[in-house]
């Protein structure tokens, strides 16, 4: 088991090779099944990720994934993976191997019947089958071999639906892959007030009604920095509030009425419901926070801003906060 700081750094990396001139982008929503060999036992699974290629055979990816419920641990996290792409005889199938690191998050049940967040870093092989449907869409079969040293090993098995976002409508002839060129403005000032729901990772998932208040501002091209307002409701057994400051590194398409972006950076809060047992009574604390943010222009001066957040504690309260926003941008 890392130490659950350790479990951001993919976003971290993410943020330090942003490249300000980007290529193809591809955005596909996997579901299917996975099944853990060391107990036996098979569940669902689904995965979100974002491709981005910088050569006409190699690409990187981010994605979450959900390894689904099996006895005695729920467990999801960030996938970060460098693909090759096979040669095909033609261009409208692919075949791509990938490897690299899976950051997980493991709710497991305590003997006390109580639960714990572990988290922890296995290395993950994947290999993806892709044709396309149309001039954007397209389907993916994925197989992924999650090898943690000392945790749950598994087989994941979907199939996904994606879109291509790259500027030409589909790959050329020999360039499977590999789109044109967007120049994306540098983000401009965007006040959002979201509403949504926070959830407690724990074997009860305790909910509550969440509100958040950001401003968001570019720095260059692709990056952007927000400094948010986070009150998680009261479900049950936290009841945090504070302020997050968070780094971006964020895509756009469509002459930027669509952004991609994903967030990490610290999050002060205060929990009025800190367990005493954790060793530390103070309810104030700093904590990594880690978002994924989809965005769309709706008008010149006003956005929709869908935000997802995972809190890392060091006490087995960690949560998800789903927030969906609206706010003006000049």
């Amino acid at each position: 088991m890392t130490h659950p700081y350790l479990s951001r750094l993919p976003l971290v990396c993410l943020l330090g090779y942003v490249p300000l001139s980007l290529h193809a982008q591809e955005l596909t929503l996997f579901a299917g099944a996975m099944k853990a060999t060391d107990i036996k036992q098979s569940s669902y699974s689904y995965q979100l990720e974002y491709r981005q290629d910088f050569y006409q055979n190699l690409a990187a990816s981010v994605a979450y994934l959900n390894e689904g419920h099996v006895p005695e641990h729920h467990r999801d996290g960030y996938v970060v993976e460098a693909w090759g792409r096979l040669p095909t005889p033609h261009n409208h199938f692919s075949i791509s191997l990938g490897a690299g690191a899976y950051f997980f998050y493991d709710t497991q049940v305590l003997p006390t019947g109580g639960s714990a967040d572990v988290h922890g870093t296995a290395p993950i092989l994947s290999v993806t089958g892709t044709g396309y449907l149309s001039n954007r869409w397209f389907y993916s079969l994925a197989l992924n071999q999650i090898l943690p040293a000392h945790e749950l090993k598994v087989t994941t098995a979907t199939l996904g639906i994606g879109y291509w976002f790259g500027r030409n409508e589909k790959p050329t002839p020999g360039q499977f892959g590999h789109g044109l060129d967007e120049k994306a403005a540098l983000t401009g000032n965007e006040l959002t007030v979201f509403a949504g729901q926070s959830v407690v990772n724990t074997f009860r998932s305790q909910s509550a009604r969440a509100y958040a208040l950001e401003f968001r501002r570019g720095i260059i091209r692709h990056v952007d920095w927000t400094a948010t307002f986070i009150y998680e409701g009261n479900p049950e057994i936290v009841r945090r509030s504070g302020l997050a400051l968070q780094g971006w590194a964020v895509n756009n398409f469509f002459q930027d009425r669509v952004t991609v972006g994903i967030g990490f950076g610290p999050y002060i809060y205060i929990d009025r419901k800190h367990p005493a047992d954790a060793g530390n009574i103070n309810p104030a604390a700093i904590t990594p926070l880690a978002s994924l943010s989809l965005s769309t222009r709706l008008t010149d001066r006003w956005n929709l801003r869908l935000m997802v957040d995972r809190v890392t504690s060091s006490y087995n309260r960690d949560a998800d906060i789903i927030l969906l926003g609206l706010g003006p941008r000049w």
